[in-house]
């Protein structure tokens, strides 16, 4: 039994749906059922109850849940127990990285740490989303390995070097009006931001995407955004059913895999840019190193989706 399968069973009590819990804890909804399956297993008792409703605690998953929650606080009071001695044997950081993520990078991750899991079961992981001001802070601080980052083309790159934080660009990509195919503006080969702007709009209700939006549009008000979220499941289905224009990139058009909607190119639209960050102060050790190979691999395949 792996401690981690039980913050997975604890997140699955909180959500009541694996893709939600997924989405949270950085895995694959594949790999999250098999995690679970394999809890039951050792368990030798049926936790959840699957339907298209989602799932739902059977009573010994109930039991189990409760259980759980001792076992992981017993379990992180022993490692805070031992945070004073930690720093003895500096061989003992190898094996767990720290990383900042900027919104939106947990959608490409799940099968980055899967495959990166394979290779390094023996490494644990922590993972934070935060702002890329925060990431370069705390890498500058040494408490952070790595930020993986999505930045857009107008981002102050210049205070990042000043701050001794090495970024690494490994992709960029065009922001693009995201339609259904029944959309009057389905059919449309290129669309303008003056065209945009008098259409509805569905938004990410996050300040860097929004900004992004302001960088692109000027005065949001001047929008019609009918609605903003931090639900993609929202977010498509304002787009297929609301006929809303929904403004991502190519990336995160391919992760919907949804064949009602098309994407068509903005005229003189902005860029992203996704990498990672470092401090050039603080080596990476060979795990951190494979990290950042599987990741550069995987987001910049021909088909990573």
């Amino acid at each position: 039994m792996r401690i981690e399968h039980l913050y997975y069973l604890v997140e699955i009590a909180k959500t009541k749906s694996i893709t939600l819990s997924a989405e949270h804890l950085f895995i694959s909804q594949q790999g999250l059922s098999q995690a679970i399956q394999k809890l039951e297993a050792d368990l030798n008792v049926p936790l959840l109850r699957r339907s298209r409703q989602g799932v739902s605690l059977t009573e010994a998953g109930n039991m189990a849940v409760e259980k759980a929650k001792e076992v992981i606080l017993k379990y992180e009071g022993l490692l805070e127990s031992m945070e004073p001695y930690s720093s003895i044997d500096s061989s003992n950081s190898s094996k767990k990285i720290s990383i900042g993520a900027t919104n939106f990078m947990s959608n490409y991750l799940p099968p980055i740490l899967d495959l990166f899991r394979k290779n390094h079961p023996e490494v644990s992981i922590h993972i934070e989303e935060q702002t890329s001001d925060e990431i370069a802070t705390k890498l500058s601080e040494g408490s952070l390995d790595i930020g993986l980052v999505n930045l857009p083309d107008h981002y102050d790159y210049q205070r990042l070097e000043t701050s001794n934080i090495h970024f690494e660009k490994i992709s960029s990509h065009e922001f693009l009006a995201c339609v259904a195919k029944s959309s009057p503006l389905g059919r449309k080969i290129m669309l303008k931001k003056s065209e945009i702007k008098s259409h509805p709009i569905v938004a990410y209700n996050l300040k860097p995407y929004l900004d992004i939006l302001s960088h692109m549009f000027g005065d949001l008000n001047q929008l019609n955004i009918i609605v903003k979220t931090n639900s993609r499941e929202i977010f498509l289905k304002s787009m297929v059913h609301s006929k809303a224009i929904g403004i991502i990139t190519l990336t995160d058009f391919n992760l919907y895999r949804e064949k009602s909607i098309v994407p068509i190119p903005i005229k003189d639209s902005p860029s992203i840019d996704f990498g990672w960050l470092v401090s050039t102060y603080q080596p990476l050790s060979s795990a951190g190193q494979d990290l950042l190979e599987i990741y550069k691999n995987y987001m910049t395949s021909k088909s990573p989706f």
